[in-house]
């Protein structure tokens, strides 16, 4: 099997990543045809047509990267040149990412009509839609029409090096302060105000002797984060700006526990995020918002522990009581990844992304190509 990932795409964004090396544990050739992101319209399609050209030689499937919108027209053109299925993973919707999730642009305006535009057909052109949930799923049918029979969900999952870490990573302390990690871009979706009103709640009542807050990571919501926490004048959360990725999850691995996301976006609420599958696969119990979504994966109390969307509160118990049991916290990250290996691992990623590349060929080749 060989798979051409084109377009202006991050090679080590987390998503690209683990499709990458779900196909390659499974003895696929992936070649990448790509420029890089950002690159000027007009020189971006010509240059990603030339590397075609040295590289598109007995592809079986042309796969573009998260958020490759823009490319999908192209990949349409040779890919259909060439007989290969064009699969687009595009893990988000634009539109809904810039006027519902970050406010950026006005809803019935004219840059989000053309945003919109672009997101229906990029989604149409494929041949295949990947979903890392079926809640994005029937997003993508509901708003831009897509065949619900050419959508295949393939969880985000987490890489090889997530793992790796978990392996290797050595028993924590069953006392003491609760050492509680959040890695992000602080996006509307992650909620992160909620994280320190939970943060705030606890150190009213309990002090510096509950939990201590590290937040890793930069992005939209981030001053007002900082505000938040000086005008509470907390000591038990501590702010640390963007850092490497492998650094982090370096981080992450010495953590007691992870959190994930609890915006209350709509967004929110379709997405499993690679910080939540990474968490689990490190063997740490994670707490993050209740949604459809999650529950398409795992169950609460027993994978990890569920809280409603932006309720800082129920967050705070939810430390406390994690905090006090520490046996709860071991089994719940030895149950986690286990859970995580069996459905998002890179080799059951692969599996799942070379079903769906041979069920696209064989409808293609039968003449019922989408």
């Amino acid at each position: 099997m060989k798979v051409a990932f084109f377009g202006a795409y991050d090679p080590s964004y987390p998503r690209t990543r683990v499709l990458r090396e779900g196909l390659e544990a499974h003895g696929a050739e992936v070649v990448a045809i790509q420029v890089p992101v950002g690159a000027p319209v007009g020189l971006r399609e010509l240059e990603l047509a030339l590397r075609w050209l040295g590289r598109a030689h007995g592809l079986d499937a042309v796969l573009v990267p998260s958020f490759g919108h823009r490319d999908v027209p192209l990949a349409g053109l040779l890919g259909r040149a060439a007989g290969a299925p064009v699969l687009f993973d595009p893990l988000v919707s634009r539109w809904d990412t810039q006027v519902g999730d970050l406010g950026r642009l006005a809803p019935g305006s004219l840059s989000a009509g053309r945003m919109r535009a672009s997101d229906r057909l990029s989604l149409r052109l494929a041949d295949e839609v990947l979903c890392d949930t079926w809640e994005h799923g029937d997003f993508f049918a509901s708003e831009f029409g897509v065949d619900r029979r050419k959508l295949a969900r393939i969880p985000v999952g987490a890489d090889t090096f997530a793992f790796t870490l978990g392996d290797r990573r050595a028993p924590h302390p069953s006392v003491g302060v609760l050492d509680v990690v959040f890695v992000g871009g602080y996006l509307p979706l992650h909620g992160v105000r909620t994280v320190i009103e939970a943060a705030s709640l606890l150190e009213e009542r309990h002090g510096t002797r509950i939990a201590s807050f590290t937040l890793i990571g930069s992005g939209m919501t981030l001053p007002t984060v900082e505000r938040d926490v000086a005008a509470g004048g907390l000591t038990t959360v501590r702010l640390c700006r963007r850092m490497p990725y492998e650094d982090a999850l370096a981080r992450l691995a010495r953590a007691d526990l992870a959190l994930g996301i609890f915006g209350t976006t709509p967004k929110a609420a379709r997405v499993v995020p690679h910080k939540v599958f990474q968490a689990m696969a490190l063997g740490l119990p994670v707490v993050t918002r209740r949604s459809a979504a999650i529950a398409e994966f795992f169950r609460d109390d027993e994978h990890l522990v569920l809280v409603p969307a932006g309720d800082a509160a129920a967050l705070a118990r939810a430390i406390e009581a994690l905090a006090a049991d520490p046996e709860r916290r071991n089994r719940m990250g030895d149950a986690a990844r286990l859970a995580v290996r069996a459905q998002g691992s890179p080799t059951r990623i692969g599996e799942l992304l070379l079903e769906t590349i041979d069920r696209v060929r064989s409808t293609s080749r039968n003449g019922r190509r989408r």
